[in-house]
């Protein structure tokens, strides 16, 4: 059996992770490479890490982080996070794949839609864990509910003031999240409504940064993104067949990072095994990845026009006391609901 993988982020590693396991003939395309910088400035922390297929005491792993900040105008709420960890993330991902000892790794490959068909013809199993907006979008009806633009980066300036807790300013119906990975580095990340251009989440982001007394960074230092969301409509879409071949979709590809905080790592890398496990289980990747989030997206979805109405402070202000966070907060649609019986049961 042959297995490519198209993606080398959280989702491409999981996958290949798994599937070296089964078969020896596995390959990871990335277009970026694990032997110099990569790009890891957004979502460089996670809960649930005992979800996440990685050893806790390996380069990437910078330090528990069980609570943080939410910081609204009417003040400081804390948030307590299950299993919290700050990572790097582009250490981690080096490290990660550098224990694929029987996955041949393809660096800096520019994988296009011809080629995709062409890995296709030659493959029993197709990953696509391209990203948002994914190779996949050519062959299926792939879109997504929610499409944000984000800016996001690395940058060096004094953070002790606010180390070590991550926190989340309130910023529309959105925030700008600071992860310190030491006193004088951290990460941050601001997303926003569609309509939002990157000119001008960079004055906001300087408009925030400089109300907490952190030198603002260069906008040359920042990347420009999209966080993408779905509800389980889309899981319709992530497999399918292509030159004889099973494809699956992996990752933020299908929209599983959560809507209301952006959370996605975890969610990536769970189907990123599950693309592969599905497969040799010969077991429907559809209902595995239904099952997989059916409850937190069902539960959730008369949050939606809540967030939608209120934004995010206005949650923290409904909370007395202080917010345990759940995976269910995760909100989507409640047609959601009706949508997947209707497409899988």
């Amino acid at each position: 059996m042959r297995v490519s993988i198209v993606g080398g982020g959280f989702a491409g590693l999981a996958a290949a992770q798994l599937a070296e396991r089964a078969t020896a003939d596995v390959q990871l395309y990335d277009e970026g490479s694990y032997s110099g910088p990569r790009r890891g400035a957004w979502g460089e922390m996670v809960w649930d890490y005992s979800k996440l297929p990685v050893e806790r005491d390996v380069p990437g792993y910078v330090r528990e982080a069980t609570t943080g900040i939410f910081v609204g105008s009417e003040g400081k709420t804390t948030v307590n996070v299950p299993d919290g960890v700050i990572l790097n993330r582009g250490e981690l991902e080096k490290h990660w794949a550098r224990t694929l000892d029987r996955t041949e790794i393809v660096e800096n490959a520019a994988v296009n839609e011809a080629a995709f068909r062409q890995l296709a013809a030659e493959s029993d199993l197709l990953v696509d864990a391209t990203g948002q907006f994914p190779i996949s979008q050519q062959f299926t009806d792939l879109s997504y509910d929610v499409a944000c633009p984000t800016l996001s980066g690395r940058i060096e300036a004094d953070f002790s003031h606010l180390y070590p807790e991550p926190r989340a300013l309130a910023y529309e119906n959105y925030f700008l999240w600071i992860v310190p990975q030491s006193p004088e580095e951290a990460t941050v990340g601001l997303g926003c409504r569609a309509d939002r251009s990157a000119d001008e989440l960079y004055a906001d982001m300087r408009t925030l940064l400089t109300e907490i007394d952190v030198e603002p960074p260069e906008r040359g230092t920042l990347y420009s993104g999209t966080d993408v969301s779905n509800g389980l409509r889309s899981l319709a879409d992530c497999s399918y067949e292509l030159n004889g071949c099973t494809v699956h979709v992996a990752g933020d590809a299908i929209g599983v990072a959560n809507r209301l905080t952006g959370f996605g790592m975890i969610h990536a890398a769970q189907s990123g095994r599950a693309a592969v496990g599905a497969f040799f289980g010969a077991e429907s990747y559809r209902r595995r990845l239904l099952c997989q989030n059916f409850w937190p997206k069902a539960v959730t979805g008369a949050l939606a026009p809540v967030h939608d109405t209120i934004g995010l402070e206005g949650i923290a202000r409904l909370a007395t006391s202080d917010i345990e966070y759940q995976e269910s907060f995760e909100p989507q649609g409640p047609s959601d609901i009706v949508s997947a019986v209707r497409a899988f049961l």
